[in-house]
């Protein structure tokens, strides 16, 4: 049933406030794409994720003129240490900020500072949902406030995000995104094929980056939306402790289950899940040097499919033929590799994107690797508004980031659409909503709070 509004404004009643670092960012943005006003309460210093590079280059009209200061010259170039070769450090350029910091408001002051504490206790009545993320020793400290302010507050659910949760005896151990990935199972499953003796002359490899704060961060959100639903039910606040180490260990696939039903070990594979066996390889490369995959299950109409494909592209073979269906019932792995030396001769014919066109009409899920950003200029994401288009006016100019996974047809249901934060941007905006009057905030100013 169609609505006047959409999901991308369905949680705007609710206020989230976040404190910590970059394990809760992703958790955040993502309640914040479906309309929660979600209040980042920074330290003067700002979140510790703004300090997370990459940097985005200034604009080079900012270049020239600090070129010219330094050097005497806007043509001089920088050297690696200039602070126009921006380096790192904790400036509003922090790429990784922009991404994760989508729609958030920016609150900055001393969180531990006393005169800080009525402040949150306003801040606590009147929001519904506290988010704290960090090293345990952070989140305790901080915890034991927001828990003495639940009691005060019964509706209000608090969530925690650690590395290892808040119990346990890993609970004060250091990590990272990469020995999440390690610890938790998934770096073990992911590399490259054995060698024949099913031994291994490669390490394992680590999946994307933040991997292992994504899947935090969509466990936590998803909690959190349960117990919004729990509360209006309710009545009740919950609290919600995550673990970092345990939301990554869910996502190893089949590995758990092959182990613990039928004392199987998987194996990691090139391009390929990992299977207690060794499966179809499955990488061809293209005419114009571009990964693809492509492999057939085995169902008679794909054998049918592959065997037009390659007639259309003019190879010739003899998959038709009543000898090469007896050698199917014979010598099923020298049928395989028959068809799989055809599938690397088609592949190797054609450019990636008529490999990928003609085996797509023909009903073949074959694909080319692409790059993240290949996907920029896609027709099929453009015409689903997969990316938000968001205006920096430091830059000048709009970019482009991931928006939504799903719409209703006609728009997103995830709606961003402002730029994450600059530091302290809405600290009068928060602090006049938690109800603060001018001569309140002029006094917080004057105790160094703000």
């Amino acid at each position: 049933m169609k609505t006047q509004t959409s999901l991308g404004s369905s949680l705007n009643e609710l206020v989230l406030l976040e404190i910590g670092n970059e394990l809760g960012d992703y958790a955040a943005m993502s309640l914040a794409g479906f309309g929660i006003d979600a209040i980042k309460l920074e330290p003067r210093e700002g979140s510790p994720s703004r300090r997370i590079g990459p940097f985005a280059a200034p604009p080079p009209s900012a270049i020239r003129t600090a070129r010219t200061h330094l050097f005497g010259s806007a043509d001089a170039p920088p050297s690696a240490s200039s602070p126009v070769s921006n380096n790192g450090g904790g400036d509003s350029r922090s790429v990784f900020f922009w991404r994760y910091n989508l729609n958030k408001k920016s609150a900055a002051l001393d969180l531990d500072h006393t005169a800080t504490r009525p402040l949150l206790a306003r801040m606590a009545a009147k929001a519904d949902i506290v988010l704290l993320s960090g090293e345990i020793e952070t989140v305790e400290q901080r915890l034991e406030l927001w828990r003495e302010l639940a009691s005060q507050n019964a509706s209000l659910i608090v969530c925690t995000i650690t590395p290892f949760g808040l119990t346990g005896p890993y609970r004060a151990l250091k990590s990272t995104d990469l020995t999440q990935m390690a610890m938790g199972g998934i770096m073990a499953v992911c590399g490259y094929d054995p060698d024949a003796n099913l031994e291994y002359d490669t390490p394992p490899i680590a999946p994307a980056m933040w991997h292992a704060y994504h899947v935090a961060g969509e466990y936590a959100a998803i909690a959190i939306l349960a117990a919004v639903n729990f509360r209006d039910l309710s009545g009740e606040g919950q609290f919600i402790d995550v673990s970092v180490h345990e939301a990554v260990n869910t996502c190893t696939e089949i590995a758990i289950p092959s182990y613990i039903y039928n004392g199987q070990v998987v194996l990691r594979q090139t391009a390929r899940h990992a299977f207690p066996h060794i499966t179809q390889f499955r990488l061809s490369k293209s005419r114009d040097d571009v990964y693809m995959l492509a492999s057939l299950s085995p169902f008679e109409r794909e054998a049918r499919a592959f065997a037009e494909l390659a007639d259309q592209v003019g190879i010739e073979h003899v998959l038709k033929t009543p000898e090469y269906k007896q050698l199917e019932k014979e010598d099923s792995r020298a049928a395989y590799t028959y068809r799989n030396d055809l599938i690397e001769q088609l592949v190797a014919r054609l450019p990636a994107q008529e490999v990928f066109e003609r085996a797509q009409a023909l009903g073949l899920a074959w694909s080319p690797i692409r790059r993240p950003e290949d996907n920029l200029t896609d027709p099929h994401f453009t015409a689903r508004h997969s990316f938000a288009a968001i205006h920096h006016p430091e830059l000048g100019r709009d970019l482009l980031y991931p928006g939504t996974v799903a719409g209703d047809g006609e728009q997103p249901h995830m709606n961003y659409r402002r730029r994450a934060p600059e530091l302290g941007e809405h600290t009068s905006e928060v602090l006049e909503w938690s109800g603060c009057d001018r001569d309140e905030i002029e006094k917080l100013r004057a105790l160094g709070v703000l």
